[in-house]
């Protein structure tokens, strides 16, 4: 999926930045989602050979060789191990003191920026500071707050918004309710898993049934009991049943109650046994 889908408010900031040729040299993209596919984007605008209106077209020659990460003047950096090391930044240095190969630019791609050891982040922050030429440097990272302070001050920070929160918006303009869409938002790993529950008229009744009986189960406890014997039957499916206990668990964490989210992690263990799934969530009441 282009970035253009996965990150619509940060394509169209950037693509402003473009064309107004205010693109700055040092990034740090915060959040993961879509972070690199960015980063290879603006990359290829630094290099393409038929830019349009300053954006890179995505089929020339540059373009292409960009996004297979084959582009002699792209550097792609990631952790050797648990760290990205000294040396790594120190081989990376000896390239900015020249010039690109192809073009008179150069771009660097640092993924997993929170795992820079110290002394190389050092090495680091003087062509931050200082570029020696026309450097563009990417820093990505899932955990911002594990960054070091030098990298974070000397870099601007652009934050991602995450996967689930793309997906949630994704879903509600496809039509499907916004209190559906956020509970498929949390459940699921990818897009087209969303996209196949939200379309699950099974799934969307069973959802409905689970809000139900945690309402159910706050006022009365019986009531809640007899709710269980009406869900098990819509449960056949094993991924569903699944399913059912992250979804119980997200609409006790919304609701602020969290004993009865501390069951429902209990009970999915019993699950996990080869308990029966209605003797399991009797488990969330039972205790």
């Amino acid at each position: 999926m282009a970035i253009s889908e996965l990150q619509p408010e940060l394509f169209a900031r950037f693509s402003q930045v473009l064309k107004h040729n205010k693109l700055h040299h040092a990034f740090l993209f915060s959040g993961g989602f879509g972070a690199m596919e960015m980063a290879i984007w603006l990359a290829q605008s630094r290099f393409c050979s038929d830019l349009k209106n300053r954006l890179p077209c995505g089929q020339c020659r540059e373009c292409r060789l960009v996004a297979a990460n084959d582009f002699t003047d792209l550097h792609l950096v990631s952790p050797d191990g648990q760290t990205i090391k000294t040396q790594q930044i120190r081989d990376l240095l000896l390239t900015f003191s020249q010039s690109g190969f192809e073009t008179n630019r150069q771009v660097v791609i640092i993924d997993g920026a929170e795992k820079l050891h110290v002394n190389a982040a050092n090495a680091l922050l003087k062509s931050i500071e200082e570029p020696e030429s026309e450097i563009y440097i990417f820093l990505l990272t899932a955990s911002e707050n594990m960054v070091l302070e030098t990298i974070k001050s000397r870099a601007q920070v652009i934050t991602f918004p995450s996967q689930s929160q793309f997906i949630q918006n994704y879903l509600e303009q496809k039509g499907t309710l916004k209190t559906d869409a956020s509970i498929i938002s949390e459940v699921v790993t990818s897009l087209p898993e969303a996209e196949e529950l939200a379309a699950d008229k099974v799934f969307l009744e069973s959802v409905k049934q689970l809000d139900k009986f945690t309402k159910a189960l706050a006022s009365n406890a019986d009531d809640a009991l007899l709710q269980i014997m009406q869900l098990a039957p819509l449960f056949k499916d094993k991924r569903l049943q699944g399913l059912s206990f992250n979804i119980l668990a997200i609409f006790f964490v919304k609701r602020r109650q969290p004993k009865w989210a501390q069951n429902v992690f209990t009970a999915q263990k019993y699950w996990r046994a080869n308990v029966n799934f209605q003797a399991s969530l009797e488990k969330i009441i039972l205790g």
